[in-house]
């Protein structure tokens, strides 16, 4: 089989379990809803706090007022599709300290897609109905630009995705870092949402290496404001090489995986 047809595959598999999680989620439709406008209420809130700010610094560093509004759109949608259809990742620490992979070892396709995919979170659903209704509202793109937010939107949902994944692996080597997972995530989020040119020196180079954040707004922000190729080939390199080693640092640690006592499917 072609590596084009496994990839297509691949695609139908993971939007089948998206929808078939959007579903189940969607049966408590009250809930539902109440999650994802609450989420749309807390972005608009920290991006209104951000265009306030603006409206009386108009030029700071360099930065408008409509620079933060993608800042914000992009990293809201990528987040959002993160934990939208791979939502399951943020409970690797857990599967791996109770047991709870073996349920996803002896199923046909690769376990940590299956484990990635499993579960949605209803509120992410919000974060990306903000995002792209700010983008269109306050950007009013055209459609090239439509879809190069989109495509570097799934881009940096898979650095988001592929981080937390190597968070939750070290709980092979170092027991219970679900706390500490869950703070270095957060702060991933959070400096994705500020300017970059607010960084300099040795936290820039951490933002851009050890904690990608440059390449999950930064990076698809100056794309978005002009077109350059080596600056895509940055982007999908970046992009390329997070998601290999987390499934690297996912392999080596599932060879010390001790199997617990779940030997039941997969409900």
């Amino acid at each position: 089989m072609s590596a084009l047809k496994m990839g297509m595959r691949t695609l139908r598999f993971i939007g089948a379990y998206a929808r078939a999680n959007l579903r189940a989620a969607m049966e408590y439709r009250i809930s539902f809803w109440v999650q994802i406008i609450s989420m749309v209420a807390n972005d608009s809130l920290w991006l209104f706090f951000w265009w306030n700010y603006f409206q009386q610094f108009p030029l700071t560093n360099g930065w408008q007022a409509t620079d933060v509004v993608v800042l914000w759109a992009i990293t809201g949608s990528a987040f959002g599709i993160s934990v939208a259809v791979f939502g399951n990742a943020r409970q690797l620490v857990t599967l791996i300290m109770n047991g709870g992979l073996d349920a996803y070892l002896g199923m046909p396709r690769y376990a940590l897609l299956h484990v990635c995919i499993a579960a949605t979170e209803p509120s992410a659903w919000g974060d990306i109905i903000f995002a792209v209704g700010a983008y269109l509202l306050f950007l009013r793109p055209d459609v090239l630009h439509i879809a190069m937010f989109v495509g570097l939107a799934l881009l940096s949902s898979l650095i988001f995705t592929a981080f937390i994944v190597i968070l939750c692996s070290l709980a092979f080597f170092l027991g219970n870092t679900e706390g500490m997972t869950q703070q270095v995530f957060g702060a991933l989020v959070s400096f994705s949402t500020y300017p970059m040119n607010i960084f300099h020196g040795v936290v820039k180079l951490l933002l851009f290496t050890v904690m990608p954040a440059g390449f999950v707004s930064f990076v698809p922000l100056q794309l978005l404001h002009k077109f350059t190729w080596p600056m895509v080939g940055a982007m999908l390199g970046a992009t390329t090489v997070i998601v290999l080693i987390a499934v690297w640092i996912f392999e080596i640690g599932l060879r010390r995986y001790e199997s617990g006592s779940l030997l039941g499917m997969q409900g």
